[in-house]
């Protein structure tokens, strides 16, 4: 990967707000997982593992980007499902299974569709929010 390659992705990441960061994170985790399905597919099972290896960093994230104490049954929640993803991949690994991959894309996709929404939706709110306010305005002229 180039230098400047590089860098992009770094500033990318740097000055993404939350929501942007989890989507990006489900995306880095669907990737690898469709990439875990091809490795399987062409036989390179070590190539495999190294790509579910991945997923599951991804889902590490995920799991401690987490507010449990803020975050209620929601939070708590999402943790299980993603042990559960990390088990099923897991399994994939250890059955060579391309099945089990394919269901954690499309359980995985499902998510990152639902998050896209509710983060429009809180952006949606805060903005509505903020043209509630009354306006103030500032005079430098006494």
């Amino acid at each position: 990967m180039s230098y400047a390659h590089q860098s992009y992705k770094t500033a990318n990441i740097t000055t993404a707000d939350r929501g942007k960061l989890v989507i990006m994170i489900y995306d880095h985790c669907i990737k690898w997982c469709k990439k875990a399905e091809e490795e399987l597919a062409a036989g390179q099972v070590e190539k495999m593992v190294k790509a579910v290896q991945r997923v599951q960093n991804g889902l590490t994230e995920l799991m401690c980007a987490l507010d449990m104490d803020r975050g209620g049954d929601i939070a708590k929640n999402l943790f299980k499902l993603y042990e559960f993803y990390s088990r099923h991949l897991t399994v994939a690994i250890k059955n060579k299974s391309g099945r089990n991959l394919q269901e954690v894309i499309g359980m995985m996709s499902s998510l990152r569709e639902a998050w896209l929404v509710a983060i429009e939706n809180v952006r949606r709110e805060d903005r509505s929010s903020l043209s509630d306010k009354p306006t103030t305005t500032l005079s430098l002229v006494s």
